[in-house]
């Protein structure tokens, strides 16, 4: 069943955080929440923008999931009490409501979110979406303002796994890929790759990037073109997207043949992960109907078997 929390509950919620919390601290020994506040850019090094401080939230002991994430995002928008992080949203946005559905929160703000865009965007979603995951219950985040999408942002719903922090360590996760290159008899074949994830990557971007590399195994033949590049990857409710610059798709040679074996080449690597049901290629925002001479459609949704 959805659970919403309407506007008097998140000012009691409010009232309990601001008025009744202990003050807030780097807890140790694991007490307090972990929340994910911005470091400024002259104070980051190079390092990280976000970074995590325990706090205590004030509230009580058996207090439910929907009630510790509201109390979480409530004080995200109110920021750190002391020290030089800040809050990641700008002054004047406020909760309108936040729904719990599969292990999900749906977070929804106020018209003022739409105020942030490009980097300050990205690092206002991961500080939500790494703040609330870390409560049991929630593995995955999305947001809207006024119950609308927000368009600027590169995906609609984000996991923990989306936000690589280089402070988790410099090699974040390996995880082993299968990438499809032409043998030499013109037939697909795997190649077991094992890929490092480092801050900001996720899995599917990595996967392309090692994939562009070329293989590493002899008896298998670089297919696609030197020089070709894809602008991103992202992955949505299942739906891989993949963005390429018109200058790749010059690149592709005029033998149809070579060019179905680049579109596959590209398709069943992609489709080795899990996650990936559907690939929608596009070029300058719009969704293309062929790779070169090939339709697309033959790519398209995962073959079965």
């Amino acid at each position: 069943m959805k659970k919403w929390i309407a506007a008097w509950t998140l000012l009691a919620i409010l009232a309990a955080v601001t008025a009744c919390a202990a003050p807030a601290e780097q807890a140790e020994g694991g007490e307090g929440v972990p929340l994910y506040y911005l470091v400024p850019e002259d104070e980051a090094h190079g390092a990280d923008r976000i970074r995590a401080r325990k706090e205590h939230l004030g509230l009580p002991e058996d207090a439910g999931v929907q009630e510790q994430a509201a109390a979480v995002v409530l004080r995200l928008l109110e920021g750190p009490p002391e020290g030089d992080m800040r809050s990641p949203f700008p002054p004047g946005v406020e909760l309108l409501g936040l729904e719990l559905w599969d292990q999900t929160a749906r977070v929804d703000f106020s018209e003022d979110f739409r105020e942030l865009s490009g980097v300050e965007l990205v690092l206002a979603d991961y500080c939500l979406t790494l703040s609330l995951t870390a409560l049991d219950g929630i593995r995955a985040v999305s947001v809207t303002a006024q119950g609308r999408p927000v368009g600027q942002q590169p995906k609609q719903v984000f996991y923990e796994w989306d936000v690589l922090l280089s402070d988790m360590g410099d090699v974040l996760q390996t995880v082993e890929v299968c990438l499809s290159f032409p043998n030499a008899e013109g037939a697909m074949a795997v190649e077991r790759r094992t890929i490092s994830l480092y801050e900001g990557q996720t899995l599917a971007e990595t996967l392309m990037a090692a994939l562009l590399e070329g293989p590493e195994s002899r008896g298998l033949v670089r297919v696609i073109p030197e020089g070709f590049a894809v602008n991103y990857v992202r992955v949505d409710n299942g739906v891989c997207y993949v963005s390429l610059p018109a200058a790749s798709l010059a690149l592709l040679p005029a033998d149809e043949e070579t060019q179905r074996l680049i579109l596959w080449s590209l398709a069943d690597s992609l489709y080795s992960l899990d996650a990936i049901e559907e690939i929608r290629f596009l070029a300058d925002g719009e969704e293309l109907a062929f790779f070169g001479a090939v339709p697309v459609e033959a790519a398209s949704v995962r073959p079965q078997g």
